[in-house]
């Protein structure tokens, strides 16, 4: 684990911007990174897509302009096992829509300008399937990803070095098939982080994954107890099982950083 990093989050210091795994703005991706940079963000977390990546190092570079002794902060790309919520975004069937605009005004995020769908906002929340009369709206899964070994060469190469995986509903196979994926490249991953929850799980259900995941990697990680995947829901929805699973984490002592997120931003 990078030393900067370490010593954030063994003095609670630890600040990450979370863009969102499904996110595919580059122009608004750069912007918040850097925004971010230069409040002191220690990580910058992203879908992984070099492109993205890119955009994050153009952030960082602005930001170093204008503060030229800026800590720079790591860029961690996420990827997703086990159907994880967290990389979806919606999909129109035009024949049931009635242009009723119900999605428009749900959607806090610009998805919906006219009669096209603007999918590089989309950051698979459900408000607006929430909010569509007629069933035209649904939630799919983005663009298939590249085998997880290619798409990390893909982007560290373009400058990422931490990874988050989203482990979805917490099948064991896949899980540790992503981590034989990942043990390969530990000396190159400066944070490895998992984010569990907001798939069902009981909340010992997802104590016991921790402690699996854990066990897979030999080096120091963050858990992070995450609740809805970030759409602007907080409260009861989000915000309350995220930290009512972070305080378990805790008291069960699983050998990991533990990072409350989801519905807490």
């Amino acid at each position: 684990m990078d030393p900067r990093i370490r010593q954030a989050l063994e003095t609670q210091r630890f600040f990450k911007l979370i863009c969102g795994a499904s996110y595919r703005n580059r122009d608004f991706v750069a912007q918040l990174s850097e925004l971010f940079a230069l409040a002191g963000a220690h990580v910058i977390d992203i879908g992984a897509d070099p492109a993205l990546v890119a955009a994050v190092q153009q952030g960082i570079y602005k930001a170093q302009q204008r503060n030229p002794g800026l800590d720079v902060p790591l860029i961690m790309i996420s990827v997703g096992i086990n159907a994880d919520v967290h990389f979806l975004k919606v999909s129109k069937e035009p024949s049931r829509c009635d242009d009723n605009g119900f999605c428009a005004n749900a959607c806090p995020h610009g998805v919906f300008v006219g009669d096209s769908l603007r999918l590089e906002n989309c950051l698979g929340c459900d408000h607006c399937v929430i909010a569509c009369p007629e069933d035209a709206l649904t939630l799919v899964p983005r663009e298939p990803l590249d085998s997880v070994d290619q798409l990390i060469r893909q982007c560290f190469a373009a400058g990422a070095s931490a990874i988050e995986v989203h482990t979805g509903h917490g099948g064991r196979e896949a899980l540790e098939d992503i981590f034989e994926v990942l043990l390969p490249w530990q000396s190159e991953i400066k944070l490895l982080a998992c984010s569990i929850g907001a798939h069902g799980q009981s909340t010992e259900d997802l104590v016991e994954l921790a402690q699996h995941i854990t066990s897979l990697w030999p080096t120091e990680m963050v858990i992070q107890a995450d609740g809805q995947p970030i759409s602007g829901r907080k409260g009861w929805r989000s915000t309350w099982p995220a930290l009512v699973l972070a305080q378990r984490l805790f008291e069960a002592k699983v050998p990991a950083f533990i990072q409350v997120s989801g519905g807490v931003n």
